[in-house]
């Protein structure tokens, strides 16, 4: 009986003792895999600065080839103020038109009015360094554009190790578009959206009210106009890359084309004057439908049957 009671506490002892050594080990293990965690987030993160950085020197140095283009984009941002716009070219294009196939609507709605003469204005600045700051402003924005391949590569360098082959194969191409939509879609504000805006705007002018644009504001609203644009042409090619992984259909976007449409209009209505709302809220939906449109095609394809296999 007491060599069984020896026995029976020896095992206990022993049993003790094991699960002591595997309570260490496991101690050991969750320490090394905890350091483990610890090295890995350090090693992103020193990445992470590593990438930050190399894109803060990109910025510069593209800022600093940008300086003298600055000059241009501001005399650029001002022809409207400086000479008639396409506006007034085609303003006259369609009264002669009307005149010729509608005479009693032209005379009707006082179209035979002769045109306001075109009167130049000039920029004006309230405090010491406002010029120069613009022009700090308006070179950071050119040299971001400049520099948006080699930003867009570094980024692409800090997520690459972490996407699979397929996902891989999409952001290149995403990432080519992307910069070629968004600078289409600030060219096309500058080209076209912002001579109609002050050509609006100017339109108020009278012998009792005469304009005194600031440089800032008239800047500031044109790199902001530009930069909604920007984004306004990014909707297609962010359709596509949703429909192409399968989380966007075409269905979905048809359901919400109302709230589409109040969405665009509640967002252009940030800005001042009504004209100004539309000419934003217009792109603005249009780029909507042409999502639905590439969705739609994107899924046509996606539910092709595939070819059969031919028979060996």
């Amino acid at each position: 009986m007491k060599d069984n009671i020896k026995d029976n506490i020896k095992k206990e002892k022993s049993g003790d003792a094991r699960l002591l050594r595997s309570a260490r080990n496991d101690g050991k293990g969750g320490s090394a895999k905890n350091e483990e965690g610890r090295m890995a987030f350090l090693e992103h993160f020193s990445e992470l600065r590593k990438r930050i950085i190399y894109i803060f020197i990109a910025l510069v140095i593209g800022m600093g080839f940008s300086w003298h283009l600055s000059y241009t984009a501001i005399d650029f941002i001002e022809l409207p103020l400086n000479k008639p716009t396409y506006i007034t070219y085609l303003s006259g294009e369609a009264k002669t038109l009307i005149k010729k196939d509608a005479p009693s609507v032209y005379y009707t709605f006082g179209l035979n009015k002769t045109p306001k003469k075109f009167v130049k204005h000039i920029l004006h600045y309230s405090r010491p360094l406002e010029p120069f700051f613009m022009q700090v402003k308006v070179s950071l924005i050119l040299g971001f554009m400049l520099a948006l391949p080699f930003i867009l590569f570094e980024i692409w360098q800090f997520i690459k190790p972490g996407l699979l082959k397929k996902e891989r194969m999409y952001l290149v191409p995403f990432l080519f578009f992307g910069t070629l939509f968004f600078i289409a879609g600030m060219i096309f504000m500058i080209l076209y959206i912002w001579p109609a805006v002050i050509n609006f705007s100017l339109s108020y002018q009278s012998p009792n009210l005469s304009p005194l644009i600031n440089l800032t504001h008239y800047i500031n609203f044109a790199l902001r106009l530009s930069l909604i644009f920007g984004l306004i042409f990014e909707l297609p090619l962010i359709s596509a890359l949703f429909s192409l992984a399968g989380i966007l259909k075409p269905h979905f976007l048809k359901k919400y084309r109302k709230w589409a449409l109040l969405l665009s209009l509640i967002i252009a209505a940030f800005h001042a004057d009504i004209v100004t709302m539309f000419f934003i809220a217009i792109p603005l939906y249009s780029m909507y439908e042409i999502s639905i449109l590439i969705s739609s095609i994107i899924w046509r394809i996606k539910k092709k049957p595939a070819p059969a296999p031919n028979p060996a």
